[in-house]
């Protein structure tokens, strides 16, 4: 039986970082890399005929080579070994389009668990889609448009008289003159906001009814478990986005238990994206119902377990991905917590690297 598990991210990743920590904390062999090994022992051929398709590798499979799991965490492009210059497009292009061939077939390689597999995490990564699911699922959402188009923002002002610009994914920018970081976050709009044409046809994005919110929810799923949590400030008041204070003092978080009938909805939900891994966010109105926002299928999590010490998302990951099983036991896994993790040097060596290499693109919680 295959016991390794494989990391598919950077080794400064915090998140991969710390899950690797715990999985060898467990004992179990885990190789951690962005990519496909290129290296000059690399090896890889993939067989495929009207009978079955094999992947045989010096390095990802084989009967006493290949893994339980695979997290797809943070994956990059494969960096060739060295050739001539001239050469360096063509053969960057063919490693991308082959490591592109293999992840996408995902567990259709071998007893492996995905978390999540490529096509349906990266089909789960499109808002649309999202939506379409969770209509079918029976969650409820705020209208929204997604456009580029100035007039059509302005019909859903006068529709719902307050809306949350967003973008499709975060951006952060660097000041030449004063080396300062900005990064555009979520913005209120209402009738007096200037909404001008060329700007918005020059840049679409996300436009969406606001919702007078008494409290935010975040539920981190994985696999078969599922953990909430309630976010507002310390005052009682909800943000408008808690994402730049998920770590501030003035936050609370706390715990929080879905109803059933929102956990059958959230489990149909991932069931129709065909992932089993996400951090949903929902928004809860003054008057107690709940609004889906989205699903994030690599999402951040363990800042969830830092300010609420009683859920045990590392440990719940790390018995996935050692069980290979989406429906696993907590006791698949010996103790291990994230604030253990960042007592170590392992720890403090990831957060060194990326002092020196700041990542200037932001990642959404």
């Amino acid at each position: 039986m295959n016991t390794r598990v494989l990391i598919l991210s950077a080794w400064n990743d915090p998140h991969g970082a710390a899950v690797r920590w715990a999985l060898e904390k467990n004992a179990v062999d885990t190789v951690m890399s962005p990519s496909l090994f290129t290296g000059d022992a690399a090896r890889y051929s993939i067989w495929s005929s009207d009978q079955d398709t094999r992947l045989h590798s010096s390095h990802f499979a084989g009967d006493d080579t290949g893994f339980r799991s695979a997290w797809y965490r943070r994956p990059m492009f494969p960096e060739p070994v060295a050739q001539l210059e001239a050469d360096r497009e063509f053969i960057s292009r063919q490693w991308r389009y082959f490591q592109r061939n293999v992840f996408d077939l995902g567990a259709q390689l071998g007893n492996t668990l995905w978390v999540n597999q490529p096509v349906p995490g990266m089909m789960a990564e499109s808002k649309l889609v999202q939506l379409q699911a969770a209509r079918a699922a029976g969650l409820t959402f705020p209208e929204l448009v997604v456009t580029n188009d100035a007039a059509d923002v302005r019909e859903l002002i006068e529709r719902h008289g307050r809306v949350v610009y967003k973008t499709f994914y975060p951006q952060s920018w660097q000041s030449a003159s004063t080396g300062g970081i900005y990064s555009l976050g979520v913005v209120l709009l209402d009738a007096h906001s200037e909404l001008p044409e060329q700007a918005i046809a020059t840049c679409p994005g996300i436009f969406q009814r606001y919702i007078d919110k008494a409290y935010d929810v975040r539920v981190t799923i994985i696999g078969s478990k599922f953990f909430a949590v309630r976010m507002l400030k310390q005052n009682g008041e909800a943000y408008l986005d808690w994402r730049p204070s998920a770590l501030a003092e003035e936050t609370v978080m706390e715990p929080f238990e879905l109803s059933q009938s929102m956990t059958d909805r959230l489990r149909d939900l991932m069931r129709r994206l065909d992932i089993v891994f996400g951090c949903v966010d929902l928004v809860v109105d003054r008057n107690g119902e709940a609004y889906f926002l989205e699903v994030n299928q690599a999402g951040q999590f363990l800042f969830v377990e830092e300010r609420t010490r009683s859920l045990p998302l590392l440990r719940a990951i790390t018995a996935m991905l050692s069980s290979g099983r989406t429906d696993y036991s907590l006791e698949d896994c010996a103790p291990v917590s994230f604030l253990d993790y960042l007592q170590t040097d392992d720890y403090r060596a990831v957060m060194e690297s990326l002092q020196e290499e700041p990542l200037l693109a932001a990642i959404e919680p």
